[in-house]
């Protein structure tokens, strides 16, 4: 006998994976000091990283703001360093004052280095122990 297969409509997938998915990539400064950088010529506090943006402490800007950004993303103990450059635009300002941001005009070549920086700051968090 065949019986017929339920589908499955990925609800349940979609549901759970959410944030958790999205923190898989991003690199929330906690341990490691972050990169500095300056966005229309404030010193912000960078607070998380990930390949498609950032989110940094709000310095008055307003929604929609854009900048050229230069950052020099170290790491000495990984033998890591590189110039990252790129467009940022401010999507949203959350009510806690953290500016979430998006990437633009972004070669593949800025893409790959960012996806690396990343990887070797949760690499180097992972070979740390628990406190």
């Amino acid at each position: 006998m065949f019986w017929k297969k339920k589908k499955d409509s990925g609800e349940f997938l979609l549901k759970n994976v959410g944030d958790k998915h999205r923190a898989a990539f991003r690199y929330v400064f906690q341990h490691e000091a972050a990169p500095a950088m300056e966005f229309l010529g404030k010193a912000v506090q960078v607070i998380n990283l990930s390949a498609g943006g950032m989110a940094f402490g709000d310095e008055g800007f307003q929604v929609g703001d854009r900048d050229r950004i230069t950052m020099a993303l170290d790491i000495p103990a990984r033998q890591f360093s590189a110039v990252f450059n790129a467009e940022l635009k401010i999507l949203t300002i959350s009510n806690d004052n953290i500016c979430h941001c998006h990437f633009e005009n972004c070669s593949d070549g800025d893409f790959e280095i960012l996806h690396k920086y990343v990887l070797e700051l949760q690499k180097k968090d992972l070979q740390q122990p628990v406190p």
